[in-house]
């Protein structure tokens, strides 16, 4: 039978000199369930995959390692990440790294909503049913006069025997009708 090769299993302590945090930091994300121990002890390969993904990434970094604190800018996420389908951000495989994905979401949700509230603003939106509703009046207003036009033109009409004066009249009341519907649309 082959020979399965068998885990390096270390102590919290030693994991965290090789990881470069206290080993306060390792307790801390072992009793959090970031990082699994097998008997007590951790299996570093795991243990580096887990802490990489189960680590909120938005917060500063441990100053005892060194590495440089993240800076965020206001309202904006601290790295780009992809948010894959929204089954995965909503109860996937694992809870860690669906937090992480559930709060980029979250943040880019935000962002939106900022850009939508500043575009109402500066007047490049508006409300889908301020449109519905001034167009309605546009049509109604442009319905109301068609209809009236028979009514109002017939005695005029009536009275005019040459074919192209009636169209002519017709044509400047109906350009008026258009222009007066135009001149309604404007602020």
């Amino acid at each position: 039978m082959a020979r399965q090769a068998k885990k390096e299993l270390i102590s919290q302590r030693e994991y965290a000199r090789r990881r470069g945090v206290t080993h306060v930091a390792v307790q801390r994300a072992v009793k959090s369930g970031r990082i699994s121990t097998v008997g007590g002890r951790i299996d570093p390969a795991s243990a580096d995959q887990q802490w990489q993904e189960n680590t909120d990434q938005s917060k500063p970094r441990n100053r005892i390692t060194g590495n440089p604190k993240q800076t965020k800018t206001l309202g904006e996420p601290s790295e780009p990440m992809d948010l894959g389908t929204a089954d995965e951000v909503i109860g996937g495989p694992s809870t860690a790294t669906g937090y992480a994905k559930a709060r980029a979401a979250r943040e880019l949700y935000q962002a939106q909503l900022a850009k939508l509230e500043l575009d109402r603003k500066r007047g490049t939106l508006v409300r889908a049913d301020e449109v519905r509703l001034g167009a309605f009046n546009m049509a109604r207003k442009a319905r109301d006069q068609l209809i009236a036009l028979p009514e109002r033109l017939a005695s005029v009409l009536a009275a005019i025997q040459e074919p192209a004066e009636v169209q002519r009249i017709l044509e400047e009341e109906i350009e008026r009708i258009c222009q007066e519907i135009a001149d309604a649309e404007r602020p």
